[in-house]
Parts: C-alpha cells; structure tokens; sequence
C-alpha cells in the first residue's frame, strides 16, 4: 500500500476503488449519452456572433429581426451555456469515482490525464497557431487570422508561450480554456478532497456568491469551473451516482423553463447575471434527468452513444474551422433577407458538426493511432 494521500477521504466507505467503482452500468451509459449533445451546445455558443472581423473590417449584419435575436439568445445564451458546466461536473464526478485514496493511486490518475488532457490541449493549441502563423504569408488567407498579424510583428517568446497555454487569457485554440482550467484543478484534486470533507457547503456557498456576483479573484481556473468541478467530485467521494439528483428533475424542469424565459427576455438586463447563472444549475439537473427519458428509446440511445466517440473531435477542431466558414459567409452572401442571418447562424455550425463527424470516422479507419493521441485516446 502506497502513503496516504487522500487521508480524509480514505476511511469513508463509499470511496471508490478500483475494486469498487460507483459507475454503475445504468450511469456508465447515461453518461456516454451526455457526450456528443453538450457539444451542440458548445458550438452553438461560438457561432453566436452576427459579426466578425475581416482584416480591419467588422462584416455581417449587427440589425436583424426580433426573431432570429430571440432563437439565437435562446440557443446561445440560454440552452447551450449548460454545457460547459455539465461537462465540469462530469470530469469532477469521473476524476474521483474510482481514485485510489494513495499516492499511487492519485500518480496513475496523473499520467492518464497527461494523455487524455495535455497531449491533445499541446496539439490542437500548436496546430492553430501555426494555421494562424501561416495563413499571414498570403493577402488571401491573412485577413481571416488576425491574431497571426499580431503575433508576427509583436510576438515575444511570452507571447507565444502564452498564446499556447493560455496563461493570462485565453489560448490560441480559445475553446481549450475549458481543458486548460480542467488540468489546473486536476493538480488541484487532493486539496478539493480536503475541502469537501471538511467544508464543503462554506466552500460552495462562498464560490457560488463569486461566480453569480461576477467577483471571482483568479483567472485559473474559473468560477463556473471550480464550483461544477467540485460538485461532480463531492458526489464521487460520497459514493453516489451523478443520477441520484434524478428525483429533483421535474422539481427543476419547473424552475428552469421559466428562469430559461426570463434569462431570454430580459437578457440584456442588469440582473440578468444573476437568474442566468442560477438557472444553469437547475438546467444541468434537467440534462441529467432527461438522459433516463433517452434511455427509453432505443433507437436515440444507440444514436447518441455512437456519436459520443466522435465529440472530442468535433470539440477539439470546430475551430477554426467554424469562424472561417462563418466570415467566408458575411464576406460573401447577399444579407439582406429577413432571415438569412438565422438560416447561417442555424445552419454553418450544423454543416461543422457534419463534416468533423465524417471526418472522424475516416480517421479512424485509416488513421487510427494518430486520431487516437490528438483525442486523448477517447
């Protein structure tokens, strides 16, 4: 037996082990289907801009109908911000379920996350700056990367150190803040384990009031991501299923549909912030619940289940693929019908998620071994 390095975790029973893991085959599946769907979400959330730059353009179109502001705050801003917190609580909830309480045990959990987490945060950072580096050698492509300019005629080692990490803002490959804060509460996990033993409701009490208040003191890792990180990893140390929250899930459709409302309406409101972050909460709940309504159809379960191999990769390269695709449209469609903004904003992600999803499963025919490093071996 290896020293000790969860002591306060250690001699509760429910703690998982190898030997005794709480994920059941009943949570393993609703897991599996909370995979690809968040990912919808996800990109929904960057698509949500009607404008980008173009060089030192601003292109698109900022007036468009009461409508398409309406399906795209509702989408954007509303449903898809649920994601992020989810996929938090389940990589608390998954990083804890079967930790052995040891120094071993917490080392081995280490080296897969530096294969799950850094290798593929290193190659996809890497890969966009060097896209972002090489697309300034033509006028063509140069006026789609404006960060590149930047880079090449400001560009210090820091910066392009910090541009790859993401030390004091976001990464290049900006989506990848999400594994970034994901790694930092990794190293993290056995003073989250302390924590959660001795001062669990204190500690979410006081990073709820942060994250709601927009007062949070540290960039890394975010509130949002502390405090879903930690409530995934409480339920792991308690032995629990993630799904045990099942019999608050009507409770919480009840709460959520009307703050979901509200958050749309009066998005724009100074008090927004506060129902918007607080209504995410009770919408994680009613995704969790709704994985058992899946689970009674067959044919969407195996639907989403075999899609959930291929949502790293979709998450990993929508960009820059998505924002290119979305300047190439406001560069060079006709805008001016009422709904051509919704039918972009609605249909370019769409196109996105289609080609990466065949993309992948090509890759994984004839590539198997390299689409397995840069996805982290998922």
């Amino acid at each position: 037996m290896g020293m000790a390095l969860l002591p306060c975790i250690q001699d509760r029973k429910p703690v998982a082990t190898p030997q005794t893991s709480p994920i059941d085959n009943d949570t393993s599946l609703r897991l599996k289907l909370l995979r690809f769907a968040p990912i919808i979400g996800v990109i929904y959330v960057h698509a949500y801009g009607k404008t980008t730059s173009y060089g030192s353009e601003t292109i698109g179109r900022a007036d468009v109908n009461a409508l398409t502001d309406f399906i795209r705050v509702l989408i954007s801003e509303g449903l898809g911000r649920i994601a992020v917190p989810l996929f938090f609580l389940m990589a608390g909830y998954l990083f804890f379920a079967n930790l052995q309480p040891t120094m071993e045990g917490y080392l081995a959990k280490m080296r897969s996350r530096v294969r799950t987490l850094f290798v593929p945060f290193i190659f996809w950072n890497a890969l966009v700056l060097a896209i972002i580096l090489l697309a300034q050698a033509s006028p063509v492509t140069r006026p789609y990367f404006n960060e590149g300019a930047k880079l090449l005629s400001e560009g210090t080692p820091y910066k392009y150190l910090n541009a790859l990490f993401g030390f004091t803002r976001y990464p290049v490959a900006y989506h990848f803040w999400f594994i970034r804060d994901l790694m930092v509460m990794v190293l993290l996990a056995p003073l989250f384990a302390l924590i959660l033993r001795y001062a669990a409701l204190p500690f979410y009490l006081a990073v709820y009031v942060c994250w709601v208040g927009n007062i949070w003191p540290v960039l890394v890792p975010g509130d949002a991501s502390v405090f879903f990180f930690a409530a995934g990893a409480h339920f792991a140390l308690k032995g629990k299923s993630l799904f045990a929250l099942d019999r608050f899930g009507k409770a919480a459709l009840a709460v959520y549909l009307p703050l979901l409302i509200i958050d749309v309406v009066w998005y724009e409101a100074w008090f927004n912030i506060y129902l918007h972050r607080t209504g995410l909460i009770a919408g994680v709940l009613v995704v969790l619940y709704a994985t058992k309504l899946i689970m009674r159809n067959e044919r969407m379960t195996r639907w989403l289940v075999g899609l959930g191999g291929s949502s790293f990769f979709v998450y990993a390269a929508h960009e820059p693929l998505l924002g290119t695709l979305r300047t190439i449209a406001y560069r060079y469609l006709p805008l001016e019908g009422d709904f051509t903004m919704l039918l972009l904003y609605l249909g370019i992600p769409a196109l996105v998620m289609v080609l990466l999803v065949l993309l992948h499963r090509l890759l994984s025919l004839h590539f198997p071994r390299a689409l397995g490093w840069v996805s982290g071996g998922r």
